[in-house]
């Protein structure tokens, strides 16, 4: 008698090894900043919608642990927006000598993005509207950026 393999995949989807549907059932939300307005109210933040001009896309400010986090959205025809950065900026460090090398290293390591302006240094990553977005897919990535924001404070200082 000759043994036929099936491929893993295969395998595991005869016999039910994946999850079922129950994740794709979360509600798909529109690429509006109004949405990530009720979204961020829900989560306890007081955010602030500016809702932009001719010139400038809308933005969201709020406070993220007492310090202001400005949301820019990009993209935007009609309502809605094909991205959304998160930005925080923190003060010159006292000894500059070892600022290149600190963000180099950042920047090699970590999704978000460490650079230098003339005002001090940010930190920024960008999270994909395109197409909706989940509410729950959105709490994790904020979080992921507020704890990445407090350990590129840490290696800052």
């Amino acid at each position: 008698m000759k043994r036929i393999l099936l491929p893993l995949s295969v395998a595991a989807l005869a016999f039910g090894a994946f999850p079922t549907a129950q994740a794709a059932a979360a509600e798909v939300l529109e690429a509006r900043p109004t949405s990530l307005m009720k979204v961020l109210s829900d989560e306890g933040y007081k955010p602030e919608l500016r809702p932009g001009d001719d010139k400038t896309q809308p933005s969201i400010v709020l406070k993220a642990s007492g310090e202001p986090l400005y949301l820019y959205f990009s993209g935007c025809k009609e309502g809605l927006c094909r991205r959304v950065t998160a930005s925080s900026g923190f003060e010159f460090p006292n000894d500059k000598s070892h600022l290149a090398k600190t963000l180099a290293d950042w920047n090699a390591e970590w999704y978000s993005q460490a650079y230098e302006d003339k005002d001090g240094v940010y930190l920024d990553a960008s999270y994909l509207l395109t197409g909706g977005y989940t509410k729950v897919n959105f709490v994790e990535w904020l979080g992921t950026y507020l704890d990445d924001l407090d350990e590129f404070g840490d290696r800052l200082y």
